[in-house]
């Protein structure tokens, strides 16, 4: 949303600008253009008169049904718009069960590679760390394990190891949430143990 909102400024900006110009050279007489010409000049003319009208259809309450959803569409992308700049964005950090301490999100996802891949059944772990706006993180574990192996077993102990090891170490767990798929050894990272 904060890129929508920078473009959209970027743009304001720019007109005022250009606008800022305009009146310099107006000013000054640079040009052979008077400043009553302008709306002619742009165009403006039938734009203001298009936009008079539909004002004054919308005051006198003579408007269509295309012009309705329209403005209604129009309202409620207002609305929308409005609710996703007023909703803070997602802390980069987590946050930690001590007022005001913190801890990156990589080094959550460093600590929990760490404890998902002391299974030895476990070939690799990719882990995404999500912060939150209270104490602990989001945690999504995807581990490779060899064809053949009981997966249901394997991923209740990664859950186990992972969750003693960040209690351990002081990393609040808000939700754990541990994939296991059967992947070829071969096409897997190797370990240095």
């Amino acid at each position: 949303m904060r890129i929508f909102n920078r473009i959209v400024l970027i743009l304001l900006l720019a007109g005022l600008a250009a606008l800022g110009v305009c009146a310099v050279v107006y000013a000054f007489d640079i040009g052979t253009y008077r400043l009553a010409d302008l709306p002619r000049t742009l165009r403006l003319n039938d734009f203001y008169e298009g936009l008079r009208g539909f004002v004054g259809n919308v005051e006198n309450r003579n408007v269509n049904a295309f012009n309705v959803i329209v403005l209604g569409a129009i309202a409620l992308l207002g609305l929308i718009l409005l609710i996703f700049e007023l909703t803070p964005p997602t802390p980069r950090r987590v946050r930690m069960q001590q007022q005001g301490t913190y801890v990156t999100r990589s080094a959550v996802e460093n600590e929990v590679v760490t404890a998902a891949e002391q299974n030895p059944e476990v070939l690799q772990s990719k882990v995404k760390v999500k912060a939150q706006r209270r104490p602990g993180a989001k945690i999504d574990i995807r581990a490779s394990i060899r064809p053949g192996e009981d997966a249901r077993s394997i991923q209740s102990e990664v859950r186990d190891q992972v969750q003693q090891h960040l209690a351990r170490i002081g990393i609040p767990v808000s939700s754990l949430k541990v994939q296991v798929f059967e992947s070829d050894p071969r096409e897997t990272k190797t370990r240095v143990k």
